[in-house]
């Protein structure tokens, strides 16, 4: 599963990471402080007892047992030779030994000099004259199987949160996937649904509304299907009349008539096509002049009604050749409609202009995205169906269409290096 690096999963799985990390830190840095606190009341209450034993007293133990603290029979050296020392004070050592804290007392070091013994060295703990080394354990209960047991604890709420929310959050990764497909034109799409919260009722719209495009587009398939078979047969039997006729001037023009309007309908069954993303572009290279004479004769125009300039330019373009064709033939047919006097169209290496002498293009028209402007819907004038079947012919092939309206022309320009 590829995830952009701006996806809600992407950032939840970043904010959890770093919870998790400084919670796990702040557990640790509190067990730390918390250790460095019992050792300093362990100093404490060994130093006490060591006090204790150089009392004229023989029994201590109600006091050491207050303290936590017992006599260990275990011997000095062992202690000192096996055991890890902890900390080293000026009175003694305290060592771990068989996972057992031990004090073990010693005679301090002797200073260099009296100056240095008053100025540095803390005043024993005892009479140095009745010094008896002996060895004190601990026996307060401490052990870190209760932190570690909360540390794994709260870790694994935090991870099963975290998964919870991605669970949660997976459809809408797979939403966004069916959308994009659904871009490309693959219509029946069923998003599972596993639960009923937002994003599952989301989803059961967004199966509805894929299956209501699906059921519209089926139907505007076969109503335009119907339209065009149902025109066929007049213009079939109506070119067959006119064949049986005498060969005149008008016979002629009923051919060439009938003939431009089986084209059309075979045009508009290709829009029909492309609209409905079936028509997968077949890309070849054709000179452009080419494409340009055969335009002109689907218009049943000559190419002396346009005023030509760069034909000897010898432009080349990758394209398909029948919707290229299609889209050029609208704008040459706007302009000879239109313009006031000759259309005039410029070719070049990086566009291809069609210029009109006239008043400028209404703004409600320049946006060819739109198929329909509802200001011209009443309008004698036409809806703009041209342009916009040319403009989203024009971006299938990732060219651009533009306008300009400069000098009183107005010009739109093929923008053939627009990606």
């Amino acid at each position: 599963m590829s995830i952009n690096k701006h996806s809600i999963i992407r950032l939840i799985t970043l904010f959890f990471i770093l919870i998790f990390l400084l919670i796990n830190e702040l557990l640790w840095l509190t067990q730390k402080d918390f250790s460095k606190q019992r050792e300093v009341e362990q100093i404490r209450r060994f130093l006490l007892a060591d006090k204790l034993f150089h009392y004229n007293r023989n029994d201590f133990t109600i006091e050491l047992e207050q303290l936590l603290i017992r006599h260990s029979e275990i011997p000095v050296n062992k202690i000192l030779s096996e055991g890890k020392t902890v900390i080293e004070l000026p009175f003694g050592k305290m060592i771990e030994f068989n996972s057992h804290t031990f004090f073990v007392n010693m005679l301090p070091p002797p200073p260099p000099d009296a100056h240095e013994k008053r100025k540095f060295m803390p005043p024993p703990p005892h009479d140095l004259k009745q010094f008896t080394s002996i060895v004190l354990e601990d026996i307060q209960p401490h052990s870190l199987v209760m932190f570690w047991m909360v540390l794994v604890a709260i870790d694994t709420l935090i991870l099963l949160f975290f998964a919870y929310i991605i669970r949660k959050l997976l459809p809408l990764h797979h939403l966004k996937n069916a959308i994009i497909a659904f871009k490309e034109g693959d219509t029946h799409l069923d998003l599972p649904i596993s639960s009923k919260d937002e994003i599952s009722q989301i989803t059961h719209e967004f199966n509805c509304t894929l299956e209501k495009i699906a059921s519209m587009r089926e139907a505007r398939s076969l109503f335009l299907r119907n339209i065009l078979h149902e025109l066929k047969t007049p213009i079939m039997k109506g070119s067959l009349t006119t064949d049986c006729l005498e060969p005149s001037v008008e016979q002629e023009r009923l051919k060439r008539i009938f003939t431009r309007m089986d084209y059309l309908l075979n045009e508009f069954a290709k829009m029909e096509r492309f609209s409905s993303g079936e028509w997968h572009l077949n890309l070849q290279e054709y000179r452009f002049v080419d494409i340009l004479d055969h335009a002109c004769d689907v218009l049943l125009c000559d190419k002396e009604s346009l005023s030509i300039k760069g034909e000897e330019s010898q432009l080349i373009l990758k394209v398909d050749f029948e919707l290229f064709t299609v889209a050029l033939k609208n704008l040459i047919d706007n302009a000879l409609k239109y313009s006031e006097g000759k259309p005039i169209v410029i070719i070049s290496a990086k566009s291809i202009d069609i210029r009109t002498l006239g008043e400028a293009l209404p703004i409600e028209k320049q946006n060819f995205n739109k198929l329909f402007n509802r200001a011209f819907e009443n309008s004698s004038a036409g809806l703009g169906l041209g342009l916009y079947i040319s403009d989203s012919i024009i971006n299938k092939h990732n060219f651009r269409l533009l306008y300009s309206y400069a000098d009183g022309y107005n010009c739109f320009s093929i923008v053939l290096n627009a990606m």
